[in-house]
């Protein structure tokens, strides 16, 4: 009697420690039912939070754009090749000659941004000029350095990088992430600043998502980094009307343009359609 006493107490220690085990494992990974439905909610919640938010600008934008520079004032300058001075297209980790050296400030390590120097543009509409368009051809780091000339390895490239393109200092800049908030908003030409694209990357003469375009306006309009600006087109005609066709977001500001990146469209773009800064 005793051993089977003993035997029925021993089994029921046993079911007891199996059935706490079990609860305590349901209650870490959410198998209970009152955490499970608290946790489904919140997941709920999160995606709601984060539905269509994705990187609105990116390093590409930051690093591989175009912009328009006021003034001339470029004087690092890319001389040669390292390996083929009669080469002019260089290639990723290639080394390369700059005209300058430790008498203007170059030291080993320092970063630079690599830029390509283009014609000048206007307002295709009105005639106003601006400086000319620049592109941001790459990345390049000082390997080593002499009084009068420096050597540099070519970390980034995004296009062609060739002999005569232009160093300046590499500023580190940090992207965005949002959402891209349409373009079915009311327009109203009375209020606060519009402009116009008047340049597309490459000499486009269309362009759509995710594209660049120069917008003649700028700072002085009170434009900013990561501001969205809604495109639109005026029908011609006597009962000509407002068409919106499309949304941007800047991605550089100079003193009287910017530029921006198409977000989205509902038509191919045109160089003399309209821009304008969200009200509502």
């Amino acid at each position: 009697m005793r051993n089977f006493t003993l035997k029925t107490a021993v089994k029921f220690l046993f079911f007891a420690m199996i059935i706490s085990l079990l609860c305590f494992q349901g209650e870490s990974i959410g198998l209970i039912p009152g955490n499970a439905g608290i946790d489904q909610e919140q997941e709920v919640k999160k995606a709601r939070l984060y539905k269509d938010v994705f990187p609105l600008i990116t390093e590409s934008d930051l690093y591989c754009s175009i912009f328009v520079m006021d003034k001339m004032e470029l004087e690092a300058q890319i001389v040669g090749s390292e390996r083929d001075k009669e080469r002019i297209l260089l290639r990723e980790s290639e080394i390369f000659y700059v005209n300058r050296g430790i008498a203007y400030g170059f030291e080993v390590g320092q970063l630079y941004t690599i830029l390509q120097v283009g014609e000048k543009i206007s307002n295709p509409i009105t005639g106003k000029r601006y400086g000319r368009i620049v592109y941001r051809r790459g990345r390049a780091q000082i390997v080593s350095v002499e009084e009068d000339r420096a050597f540099a390895k070519l970390e980034k490239s995004c296009g062609e990088v060739m002999v005569g393109h232009f160093l300046v200092p590499f500023e580190e800049k940090s992207g965005l992430l949002g959402k891209d908030l349409g373009y079915d908003v009311p327009i109203s030409e009375e209020e606060g600043s519009w402009g116009r694209l008047v340049y597309f990357q490459d000499d486009y003469q269309q362009i759509s998502k995710g594209h660049y375009s120069i917008v003649d306006i700028g700072e002085e309009d009170g434009i900013h980094f990561g501001q969205q600006l809604v495109i639109y087109r005026k029908t011609e005609g006597k009962m000509g009307s407002i068409e919106k066709i499309g949304n941007s977001i800047v991605i550089d500001t100079k003193q009287k343009t910017s530029t921006v990146k198409i977000l989205s469209s509902n038509n191919a773009l045109r160089v003399g359609d309209f821009v304008q800064p969200r009200y509502k």
